[in-house]
C-alpha cells in the first residue's frame, strides 16, 4: 500500500531529523568547547574524552583484529559495541553520517553473545561479537529503510532481516546503526531529506555516495566494518573520498534480497547493483567476502553463482601483469590523481614483483551513454512519485542524473540490453589481448570533489558495465596545494572535462586522501583482493 500524500515537506523533514537526532545518547554529544569544529575531524573521537582510553584501543583496530581479540576474549562484545556507538555518535555529530542508531537493541545483542560464549566457551560465529554498520537501504528486523526518501520514513518497518544481514547476524554479527545515502541513492555524493554528509577531512568536500554514511563512519573509525551497495560507484566513490578501502564484487556472487531499491521498477535487470565490504584494511574486505560466499547464499538464493570462496588465485604469468590506465580517454585527472597513479606506479616497478604494462580504455562515451540511460528506463517516474508525496524537493543531483534518461519503450529497453552485453563482448576481447591480471586506475579524476560537483561517473561506473569487481585502496598521500596545483594551460576537450576542471581548487582540496582503484577480470574477485593485497604490502 502507498504512504498518504501528506505534502507538509519542511515540518516532516524537521520531524525525521529530530527523531534521528535523538537515537544518539545525550551522554555521548560533543561539548561547546569543542565547537566550531575543525576543517579535519578525523581526530574528534580521540581527543573528545567520551570514549575511554581501552575503546580507543578499540576502535583503532581492523575489523578482522578486533575479531580476533574476541575471540579471545581479550575484549567483550559489550566493550566492542560500546565503543563503537560512542565513537558513531561522535561521528554523527561531525560529519551527518546517520540515519538510525539502536544502541540498547545492540549491547543486548552484545551481552547475548557475551552469555553464549562464556556459557559454551566458543565464539558464536566467525563474527562473533564484531559491530558492523549497514547501510539504510538494507533491512534489519524491526529497523526502518526510508532510503533517502522521505516519504518511506515509518513506512518501511522490516519484517525480516535482509539475506545478507541474516548472514552476518547468524555469523555472530552486533548491528547498531545505519548509515546514510543520497536522495535516489543515485549521488556519487550523500544528501537527503537528513542533510548532507559531508567528508572527514573537509566539511567543503563531499564523503562520495551513495554509501557516503559508510565512507565517513568508517573513515571517523566510529566503524571498522561496513556494508555498501554499488551499481555505478557507490562503494567505491566514497572509500577513494574518505580514504578507507572498499569492494565492488562481481554481480550475483553475493545476495541481493532484501534491499530497498525505490528508483527501480520490480523485476529491473539493466544494470544491477550488488552489495560489498567497507572497511581499513584488505584483509577486513577478504574476511566480509569469505562469510558471506562461506555461508553458500545460492541455497536461498539462485540468482546467486554456485561458486565457493577460494582464496588461492593462480595468475597467468609467475608475476602479476597489472596494466596502468592513465586515464578514461574522456576526462583527465587532475594533478593530485595524476601524481598519485606516478609514485604507485614506480613503487610497483620498482619491487620486481609485478610486470607493469600500459592498458588503454576503450569505448568511454559508449560506456557513459548506454548505463546512464538503462538506469532509468522509467524517465525516473518512480523518483518523482516519491517525492510528489511530501513535496520533497528533486535535488539538483537527482535532476542531473535522470536527465541523460527517458522512458524507454519495449523496444528501446531490449536494444539498449542488447548494446550493453556487445560492450561485454568488446571489453572482455580487449582485455584478454591485453593480457593483464588487473587493471590499476583513478577511481575518478580527482580526490572527493567539492559538494554539489561530482558529475563524473565514469572512472567507476564503467567497471559497473562490464561487470568486473573493483577495489579502492587509500594511497597514503593527500592533496597538496603545492604540488598539486591546477595546470591552467590544460585547455578540457569536452564539457564533462572541462565542468570537472573547472570545479578543482587545490587550496581548497588541500588534505583530502587520495585512493586508487583496482579492477579484475569479470568472476575473478578473489584474484582481484589477492593483487590487490599484493600491492598495498608495497605500497605501505
Amino acid at each position: 500500500m502507498s504512504p498518504t500524500r501528506v505534502l507538509d515537506y519542511p515540518a516532516l523533514a524537521a520531524k525525521a531529523i529530530a527523531a534521528r537526532d535523538e537515537s544518539i545518547p545525550s551522554e555521548y554529544l560533543l561539548t561547546k568547547s569543542a565547537f566550531p569544529l575543525p576543517k579535519d575531524r578525523t581526530t574528534l573521537i580521540a581527543s573528545s574524552s567520551i570514549l575511554s582510553p581501552e575503546e580507543l584501543e578499540i576502535i583503532n583496530l581492523t575489523a578482522t583484529k578486533l575479531r580476533d581479540d574476541l575471540a579471545t576474549r581479550k575484549y567483550t562484545s559489550v566493550q566492542a559495541t560500546t565503543a563503537y556507538c560512542k565513537a558513531a555518535a561522535i561521528a554523527q555529530q561531525a560529519t551527518n553520517c546517520l540515519t538510525d542508531m539502536f544502541m540498547d537493541e545492540a549491547i543486548a545483542r552484545a551481552k547475548s553473545l557475551d552469555e553464549e560464549f562464556e556459557k559454551t566457551g566458543k565464539p558464536v560465529g566467525p563474527l562473533h561479537g564484531l559491530p558492523i554498520s549497514i547501510k539504510d537501504h538494507m533491512d534489519i528486523k524491526g529497523r526502518d529503510s526510508p532510503s533517502g526518501f522521505l516519504d518511506m520514513v515509518g513506512n518501511t518497518i522490516a519484517e525480516e532481516d535482509a539475506h545478507l544481514v541474516s548472514v552476518l547476524r547468524e555469523a555472530g554479527a552486533v548491528f547498531y546503526v545505519k548509515t546514510t545515502q543520497p536522495q535516489t541513492i543515485m549521488h556519487l555524493e550523500t544528501s537527503c531529506y537528513l542533510g548532507t554528509t559531508i567528508n572527514p577531512y573537509n566539511p567543503e568536500l563531499t564523503s562520495g555516495g551513495s554509501s557516503g554514511g559508510e565512507g565517513a563512519l568508517i573513515s571517523m573509525k566510529g566503524s571498522c566494518l561496513g556494508v555498501g551497495t554499488d551499481i555505478g560507484g557507490s562503494i567505491r566513490a566514497p572509500a577513494a573520498a574518505c580514504g578507507i578501502y572498499g569492494f565492488k564484487p562481481s554481480i550475483y556472487r553475493l545476495p541481493a534480497g532484501g534491499c530497498q531499491m525505490p528508483m527501480c521498477p520490480t523485476g529491473y535487470e539493466g544494470i544491477i547493483c550488488t552489495h560489498g565490504p567497507m572497511a581499513r584494511s584488505v584483509e577486513d574486505l577478504k574476511l566480509y567476502m569469505e562469510v558471506m560466499v562461506g555461508s553458500k547464499p545460492w541455497l536461498r538464493d539462485p540468482t546467486v553463482q554456485v561458486k565457493p570462496w577460494n582464496y588461492n588465485p593462480v595468475f597467468p604469468q609467475e608475476k602479476i601483469r597489472i596494466g596502468i590506465m592513465l586515464d578514461d580517454g574522456v576526462v583527465k585527472p587532475l594533478a593530485p590523481m595524476q601524481r598519485a597513479l606516478k609514485e604507485v606506479t614506480a613503487k610497483l616497478e620498482a619491487s620486481g614483483l609485478f610486470e607493469i604494462v600500459p592498458y588503454e580504455c576503450i569505448l568511454s562515451d559508449e560506456a557513459w551513454d548506454i548505463i546512464s540511460k538503462l538506469y532509468w528506463p522509467d524517465g525516473g517516474a518512480m523518483v518523482r512519485e516519491h517525492l510528489a508525496r511530501t513535496g520533497e524537493p528533486m535535488l539538483p543531483l537527482s535532476q542531473w542524473i535522470i536527465d541523460w534518461s527517458k522512458e524507454l519503450t519495449l523496444g528501446e529497453y531490449l536494444a539498449l540490453a542488447a548494446r550493453r552485453d556487445d560492450f561485454r563482448k568488446a571489453q572482455a576481447a580487449h582485455w584478454q589481448a591485453s593480457g593483464v591480471d588487473v587493471v590499476l586506475s583513478p577511481p575518478s579524476p580527482g580526490a572527493a570533489p567539492a559538494l554539489g560537483t561530482a558529475k563524473y561517473w565514469n572512472y567507476t561506473s564503467f567497471w559497473n558495465l562490464t561487470n568486473y569487481p573493483s577495489a579502492i585502496f587509500p594511497t597514503g598521500q593527500f592533496v597538496d596545494s603545492t604540488k598539486d596545483a591546477k595546470d591552467t594551460s590544460y585547455k578540457p576537450s569536452n564539457e564533462s572535462e572541462k565542468i570537472t576542471w573547472d570545479s578543482y581548487d587545490s587550496e581548497q582540496s588541500s588534505g583530502a586522501p587520495i585512493s586508487l582503484q583496482v579492477t579484475g577480470y569479470n568472476g575473478h574477485d578473489e584474484a582481484t583482493l589477492a593483487a590487490l593485497e599484493k600491492i598495498v604490502k608495497v605500497i605501505s
